[in-house]
């Protein structure tokens, strides 16, 4: 499970001088299918140094959720990282993982529902010795596994959830989607973005990205739908994930 709030000292955000905000969301609704098997993992750290300012970093909310009659599946976080003063650093960062498996019978039409949001946050007060970033990323793809032995998908499947890299399948995904972003303040490296496959339509979407200065903002809020019907009896695989991350510096030392 994710950790919960850790500190090196008492501040709240409206007291900060730096502050970093990483949100995410994902959700899946009216599968066609019911899960053949159906795992989930859900990770959280959090990082607050202080050698004379005040820092705290923290994950709030960090959740998974699966329903199985009928089908569903959820997760979401909100890593928060603020600091006050000098030389400190604080970074909050989650994970999650959903891994479902569906059997496919011939002719048969596989659809789900989904809607995913990434809203991130940064602000500092002096640009000189003071940085904020906050990034995040919501993905799923969906994974043709026929050629695994039925007694073996558990086992399989159990080594994807514990696999942080996904390179224990080694093959490419039939379908996928995904929303990323990343702010850097100071700095260039802002983004907020989607990808997407054929099979994925989108019926809704609203980006605003605000950038520039010394506080920075962007949130796009993304619902959708896959559908894709298979002639032959198919196995699937679809992989979830779910990651946000804050971190805030002061790289000077008090009264330097």
């Amino acid at each position: 499970m994710a950790t919960p709030s850790t500190s090196a000292s008492a501040l709240t955000p409206s007291q900060a001088a730096t502050f970093a905000s990483s949100q995410g969301e994902l959700n899946f609704t009216n599968f066609s299918l019911p899960f053949s098997i159906v795992e989930k993992q859900n990770q959280g750290d959090t990082s607050p140094t202080a050698k004379g300012g005040n820092v705290e970093a923290q994950n709030l909310h960090a959740i998974v959720n699966v329903q199985e009659k009928p089908a569903s599946a959820s997760t979401s976080a909100l890593s928060q990282a603020f600091g006050n003063s000098k030389f400190y650093s604080g970074t909050a960062k989650t994970q999650s993982k959903i891994i479902a498996n569906f059997n496919v019978e011939p002719g048969k039409l596989f659809s789900f529902d989904f809607s995913a949001t990434v809203d991130l946050q940064t602000r500092i007060n002096e640009q000189k010795f003071e940085k904020s970033r906050a990034s995040g990323e919501i993905s799923f793809k969906l994974f043709d596994t026929t050629d695994i032995p039925k007694e073996n998908l558990p086992s399989f499947l159990a080594a994807l959830l514990s696999d942080d890299t996904n390179h224990s399948i080694k093959k490419s995904p039939l379908d996928f989607f995904s929303l990323t972003g990343n702010l850097n303040t100071p700095g260039n490296n802002d983004s907020i973005a989607k990808e997407k496959s054929h099979n994925v339509t989108i019926t809704s979407e609203d980006k605003k990205f605000n950038i520039g200065g010394t506080q920075e903002s962007a949130k796009y809020p993304v619902k959708g739908s896959f559908k894709h019907s298979f002639d032959k009896r198919t196995n699937l695989t679809l992989i979830a994930l779910r990651k946000t991350e804050a971190t805030v510096i002061s790289s000077q030392r008090p009264n330097a």
